[in-house]
């Protein structure tokens, strides 16, 4: 594939830099969104550069072996758009080599292009979307903004927390598993926990749906909590939604399945709960710390006893129990 005729150099450059540019916490989304209304063709540009991008990390090793990326930039820095092309990524140029590379005809149509933010075990990240969107995530979580809308968003794994400026004219959609959270301002969480989703609300209100199913509306003060198909409202403090981000985790008769999974995202390990007690309740407040302590006072409170295996912690009650 080639880049379309009527694609200026200028174009591909800014459908470049921009490409770079909403991989960073700092992106500045209403800009690319006007950048995009502006031209028609401008989205036609980021979604070849995208694409073309992820080709040539799918078949990065044989590309290289054709002379292509042989003179990146030096690890953690950035090339500029111009360099970027020089070095041999121009747009045709690539996608003949993929062409090559795999033996068939490539690119043959255009895809849209996701973004993806991402925390590792005891990270947590700050995002700030178009439209007044901003949104922390909890370790080990991952958020897809899908086709590079930040209106359309899918929490794949972890928690995250939102604060939505208010527009009645846009809706905020939020996949998670089976379920889709939709809101047009308010402030709320999601946290995606064993067979289903947990959507608690600070402000606001949101509406929470399963397929074809009318969706709940969930208000400040409420949690809708979703697991093996069964679902509810609870009560909960308004405040206590997002606790996480002030070095707290607050749990109201929540299971232990549950709560090992939160742990599980500070600590890196798995944290496998037996069978008899997965669904037991917890109540109480775990401090983060730097993570290392939270199964420990977890174990203390509920009297359970842990081996590690590996990668995998075994969490059951102890025998006395």
């Amino acid at each position: 594939m080639s880049a379309r005729p009527d694609m200026d150099e200028r174009m591909l450059d800014q459908a470049i830099a921009w490409h770079q540019a909403l991989a960073r916490d700092d992106a500045d989304w209403d800009a690319y969104l006007g950048w995009l209304e502006a031209d028609p063709r401008h989205r036609e540009a980021y979604d070849e550069v995208a694409l073309l991008d992820r080709m040539a990390d799918d078949h990065a090793p044989t590309l290289k072996g054709l002379g292509f990326g042989a003179e990146g930039p030096p690890p953690g820095e950035r090339a500029e758009p111009r360099a970027w092309r020089r070095r041999g990524w121009l747009v045709g140029g690539l996608a003949a080599a993929i062409a090559v590379a795999v033996a068939v005809p490539v690119l043959n149509r255009q895809a849209p292009a996701d973004i993806v933010y991402g925390t590792g075990a005891g990270e947590t990240r700050h995002v700030a979307l178009g439209g007044g969107t901003a949104v922390d995530l909890a370790p080990s979580s991952r958020l897809v903004a899908l086709n590079g809308d930040p209106a359309r968003l899918e929490l794949a794994r972890g928690e995250a927390y939102f604060v939505v400026a208010h527009d009645p004219a846009r809706t905020l959609s939020i996949r998670s598993g089976d379920y889709r959270v939709t809101d047009i301002g308010t402030t709320f969480s999601v946290n995606t926990i064993p067979d289903g989703v947990m959507v608690s609300v600070a402000k606001g209100h949101v509406g929470v749906g399963r397929g074809d199913s009318d969706p709940v509306a969930v208000a400040a003060g409420r949690r809708f909590v979703a697991s093996g198909g069964d679902a509810e409202l609870r009560m909960i403090a308004a405040t206590d939604v997002g606790s996480w981000r002030k070095g707290r985790l607050v749990y109201d008769r929540s299971p232990l399945k549950v709560v090992a999974a939160d742990l599980s995202r500070y600590s890196g390990k798995t944290i496998v709960v037996a069978p008899d007690i997965r669904d037991r309740p917890f109540s109480g407040v775990l401090v983060v710390g730097d993570g290392s302590k939270l199964l420990k006072d977890l174990s203390a409170l509920m009297a359970l006893s842990y081996e590690t295996h590996g990668n995998e912690i075994r969490l059951r009650a102890r025998p006395d129990r």
